[in-house]
């Protein structure tokens, strides 16, 4: 079994990522390690307050992918809900924000998509030796053309 991050430090590392993204405008913040590091901007299904996590993501094809793990724990994290209740978020990694649609994936694109994100991050494995609680993935898909508020700062367009 590989080492527990706990979740002190997990939280403190969410807070310095969102600092770095937020004064350097997304230049840094968005590598970590080996891992890419988004930011998630979701509405509290409870109480309708702004919510910002840093979560590990995978690029599949157009779609960013994030496992809602929340370190092993039983239950699932409280922006996974976020989610379920209000699917259109908005998200940041490195300098482009945008706004997607959260999508769960089915049950064939969950094996595939499990075995990319134990690739990038095997700890997963291990955090789901601790609980019976199988993590959601979640595709962050592209709104459909003329739906999107992109905002991509023009030094940065292609």
């Amino acid at each position: 079994m590989s080492w527990h991050v706990p979740n002190t430090v997990m939280l403190a590392a969410d807070k310095i990522t969102q600092f770095l993204y937020w004064a350097t405008d997304g230049r840094l913040g968005e590598r970590q390690l080996s891992y890419s590091m988004l930011l998630l901007h979701t509405i509290g299904r409870k109480t309708g307050q702004k919510r910002t996590h840093t979560l590990l993501y995978i690029r599949d094809g157009e779609n960013l992918v994030v496992c809602a793990s929340n370190n092993g724990s039983p239950q699932p994290p409280a922006w996974y809900l976020n989610l379920e209740a209000n699917p259109r978020v908005r998200i940041q990694h490195g300098r482009i924000q945008r706004e997607v649609i959260a999508e769960m994936a089915s049950p064939e694109e969950r094996e595939r998509l499990w075995q990319m994100l134990l690739k990038v991050r095997p700890q997963y494995a291990d955090y789901q030796t601790i609980t019976s609680r199988v993590f959601p993935i979640v595709l962050l898909k592209p709104l459909p053309a003329g739906e999107n508020a992109s905002s991509v700062k023009e030094e940065d367009r292609v």
